[in-house]
């Protein structure tokens, strides 16, 4: 390859890592009208509530994502009594900063959790996912029981996934990750909850829809195959997103976390 293009690559793969993390906002942000009048505070620059006393159920939503998503999960969690404990990922709802890499969206679940808990189980959808494991990896979080609900697998899948949509080529890509610890901290290969799954104790429940067109379903086969004693629950004709609050799949949470 020529050097000229070689630079190229470089470049655009530079481009690509730095712009990694940065969501875009809603014009308005939302509130789940459970949470109108539950206890709200911001913990360093992280938006969370409360509602309900003694252990709760932290919900952790995704990418470019809000509180809001947990509305029919909220209201039935508290028909039954059970607290809860909600939050805007850095960069969403009304959360500060610009920027949610990973490792950032982590610390602000474990923030949140130690301000507000006690927690003891974590109900996840999406990037969400990754980032409540990471707390429990990284930051001492503790949960007994966790859900994740379409979750991504691997840091490396979504950057594939990403680079083909915008028809990046193959080149860039593997410079993206050869560049991608030097921006983040962490080698891409870091970010497999494979990598993390088999050192679990937390009981867990895997949801996915088999027309999830973000995060593909056999990533939570491989995900329940190494986390020890996980559920699997396959469901299909929800998608990505509308799996966290179709009235099954919450009854089905509840049952888990109740």
């Amino acid at each position: 390859m020529p050097p000229n293009a070689m630079s190229d690559v470089a470049a655009r793969a530079r481009a690509f890592t730095q712009n990694l993390g940065y969501p875009r906002r809603r014009a308005r942000p939302r509130i789940a009208p459970g949470l109108i009048d539950a206890d709200h505070r911001m913990i360093d620059g992280i938006a969370a509530w409360r509602l309900g006393d003694g252990p709760a159920v932290l919900l952790v939503h995704g990418w470019e994502d809000d509180n809001s998503l947990w509305t029919p999960l909220i209201d039935q969690l508290a028909m039954i009594g059970r607290a809860v404990v909600a939050l805007d990922l850095p960069a969403h709802g009304y959360s500060e900063g610009e920027r949610a890499p990973l490792l950032a969206a982590a610390k602000a679940v474990a923030g949140v959790a130690a301000a507000m808990g006690p927690i003891d189980a974590v109900v996840a959808h999406s990037f969400g996912c990754p980032a409540s494991v990471t707390a429990i990896e990284e930051h001492g979080l503790a949960p007994d029981r966790v859900v994740l609900i379409g979750t991504a697998l691997h840091q490396r899948g979504q950057i594939i996934r990403i680079a083909e949509r915008n028809d990046i080529s193959m080149d860039v890509v593997e410079q993206i990750f050869a560049t991608y610890e030097a921006d983040v901290g962490k080698p891409v290969d870091w970010f497999d909850l494979r990598r993390i799954a088999p050192a679990m104790t937390a009981k867990a429940l895997i949801l996915h829809s088999l027309d999830d067109d973000a995060c593909d379903y056999t990533g939570a086969q491989e995900l329940a195959d190494v986390w020890p004693g996980a559920e699997l629950a396959l469901t299909d004709g929800l998608g990505h997103r509308m799996i966290a609050q179709d009235p099954s799949v919450v009854e089905r949470i509840v049952d888990f976390v109740a």
